[in-house]
């Protein structure tokens, strides 16, 4: 006589795959990727710098609020939670004076997992890029080697190791799509090798030249304070996914 396996039940039964699992940078996931990009491009309109201004990076700290609220979701749920915040509060010296319940509250909806825990993490980890730098920017990252990266980091323990990774991930692949110099080294670091690769690259460098930095967000913000769900992830996340995965712990497990 044989048993029927008893059916899960509870959130593990439900879950959904993470969107953010490390994807092999084979010919046909680069064609895909591509695909992609230019399926999220179409719906994000091209910024217009005034005249004789350059085109501004992506905001880093923006992308530490991005990965936390939206680390195994869509990008949707990160972008919403950036405009909600950016709405909200005067500037980010503001925000770093906020208590982890007050934005949680301003987020319920949302219906983010383990909510609060995020918050909390996002707010112990401004707070500690602000005692480090005396101010919430982290731009410097860019001009810093490896290994001052490494040290700034070790510095703000409370940026917790999946936005570390996400972080050094997306300097690498913002360093393929802008840089001057010899990117031979970053694409050793993504493994973007041979034939495929260089196609994929000259492709995504002209989808992203107009915009001049890997936006986050994966269309216009929608009214009633919805989630944007159109797409999964954005062009910065549908890139950063190239890379390799690293030891990660995240406010969502």
């Amino acid at each position: 006589m044989t048993t029927k396996k008893k059916q899960k039940t509870g959130p593990a039964a439900d879950a959904k795959p993470d969107p953010r699992e490390p994807l092999a940078p084979t010919a046909e996931n680069l064609e895909a990727v591509v695909k992609q990009l230019k399926a999220v491009f179409a719906d994000l309109p091209v910024p217009t710098p005034k005249e004789g201004e350059a085109l501004p990076p992506l905001d880093l700290v923006d992308a530490v609020l991005h990965i936390y609220f939206a680390d195994g979701l869509p990008c949707g749920y990160g972008q919403e939670a950036r405009r909600r915040i950016a709405d909200s509060f005067v500037d980010r010296n503001e925000f770093r004076v906020t208590e982890a319940f007050e934005v949680e509250d301003m987020l319920r909806d949302l219906e983010i997992p383990h909510l609060f825990e995020r918050c909390l993490a996002v707010r112990d980890s401004v707070a500690q890029i602000y005692n480090d730098q005396n101010g919430v920017q982290l731009g410097f990252l860019r001009d810093a080697g490896i290994s001052d990266r490494n040290t700034f980091f070790q510095r703000v323990p409370a940026v917790q190791s999946h936005v570390v990774h996400f972080l050094a991930n997306l300097l690498t692949v913002e360093e393929l799509c802008f840089s001057d110099k010899s990117t031979a080294r970053a694409q050793q670091r993504l493994a973007l090798e041979g034939p495929a690769a260089a196609k994929f690259l000259d492709e995504v460098r002209a989808l992203v030249k107009p915009y001049g930095r890997l936006p986050l967000d994966v269309g216009p913000h929608l009214s009633g304070k919805k989630v944007n769900s159109k797409h999964t992830l954005s062009p910065a996340c549908l890139l950063v996914r190239l890379a390799p995965a690293g030891k990660r712990r995240s406010s969502s497990s």
